[in-house]
Formats: C-alpha cells, structure tokens, sequence
C-alpha cells in the first residue's frame, strides 16, 4: 500500500506541473518516499537479526558442539556472565592457547568477564596457582601471567617450589619477594585454590584448558575443528547467556 501511495503521489505530481502548488506536492512526495525507505530499512534489519539467530542456534547444538553441565556452578553473579577459564601453567596446550584467550577477553561485551581458575592436578602444580592467586593480589596479572607461561616453555625455566617463583618474580618485575611469599602462603590463597578444586570437580574438568560459560556450558573439543572453534562457540553461549539474564536491555 505504502508503494503504491508513493507511485500515485509521483504521478500526481508530474500530472499538475502547472499547478500552484507544486512546492507542496514536492514535500509530500520526499515525505512519503522517506516514510517506505524507513519501512523497509527496519524491515530489512529484523529480517537479518533473526536470519543471524537462526543460523547460530543451527551451527551450536547442545550435545554436539558443547555439553550442558548439570547441576549448573552458582557464580554468584546476577549482572554478569562469567567465563572461567580452568589452567596450568605447566600445561604445553595452555601455554600455546594463551592467544587464543588474550582475544577472547579482548572481545568479551561489557556484560560478561574472564575467571581464572589455576588447577591442582598434581602436587607439583600448587606452587603455580599459588602464583596466579599471588598475581591477582598483587596486581600483577597483566605482567607476570603471560610472562610465567614464556618462562617455562619458551625459556625452560623449572619452578620446584613456590620460593623458587617469588625469586624469578622478584627479579622479572621488581616486587618485594618476601611480600610475594607471605602472600602466596596467606590462608587467603589457600582458600582460593581449594575452591578452585571444588570448581573443578563440580564442573566436571578433567583436562586443561578448558573453557566454561557461566557455569553451565563447556565446548566440546572433540567435536570442534580448532581453536578458533572453541573461542566462537564460547562467543555464542555467553550471548546466548546474555538474552536468557535479560543483561542486554
């Protein structure tokens, strides 16, 4: 209807050339083509919207492209997605997907965040999430996390026990060893790796890295070509979170 208005308004116009008032025709024409073309813009993004939304829940099946984990972890947050992000830094295959999560963070909406969790596999990698927790509450993550990882596999250095690392930290970025040590050893991080290793176990993690999305989805590797894989998988569940939190209004 809005088209055919349009064509009858052009003829009319060009049908009364000498009329008085062809300004005012003029004005009418340019006000109705200005009211289809926005019509048919809206029109067009709705249709793109839900063409993108289903092609996404189309690629991104749960079962096949990521596993639901249940019951879900609380996170404790309401206004947040969190994306934990499960690691050891003796760990080869984290080391190399640090770029990989260095885009992800960079990339995250300003309604979600990253949560470090360093694992405890073994006894020989307590000293390192006492590291990581000691990074945090030093302010020294953006530092020393990708510089722990360089350190031991591009530079093979070998880290027995925690004194070992403050001594390393104390020399690479100029912090007090002793107040690294009194902090790697407070009941403070103590506290934070054994929840750690409830996180883990609740979760369900049984390797590293390993990616989970507001406690409740995790990509499924198997099923994934590469890493870049998992980075857009995890993209989709935290939007997918998002609109379900009711955070994108």
């Amino acid at each position: 209807m809005k088209k055919l208005t349009l064509i009858f308004a052009v003829m009319l116009f060009w049908g009364c050339s000498h009329a008085q008032d062809e300004d005012a025709a003029k004005e009418a024409v340019a006000a109705e083509a200005k009211e289809v073309i926005a019509e048919t813009v809206d029109t067009a993004k709705e249709q793109a919207t839900a063409q993108v939304k289903q092609t996404l829940n189309a690629d991104y099946q749960p079962g096949i492209h990521y596993q639901v984990i249940n019951p879900a972890w609380d996170t404790g947050q309401e206004d947040k997605v969190v994306v934990y992000e499960f690691f050891g830094y003796l760990c080869p295959h984290c080391a190399t997907f640090e770029p990989y999560m260095k885009k992800l963070q960079t990339e995250l909406p300003a309604e979600a965040e990253l949560v470090r969790v360093p694992v405890v596999f073994y006894p020989q990698w307590k000293p390192y999430a006492q590291a990581y927790y000691t990074f945090e509450a030093m302010g020294l993550v953006d530092q020393a996390h990708e510089g722990m990882f360089n350190a031991i596999h591009q530079h093979k250095k070998q880290f027995r026990t925690i004194e070992e690392i403050a001594v390393w930290v104390a020399s690479s970025y100029g912090v007090d060893k002793d107040k690294f040590l009194s902090t790697a050893k407070s009941f403070m991080v103590d506290g934070q790796i054994r929840k750690g290793m409830q996180m883990m176990q609740a979760m369900g993690v049984s390797s590293t890295p390993t990616l989970v999305t507001n406690g409740k989805f995790t990509p499924n590797a198997k099923s994934l070509k590469s890493r870049n894989d998992l980075i857009e998988v995890t993209d989709y569940l935290v939007d997918m979170e998002i609109e379900n939190m009711g955070l994108n209004k």
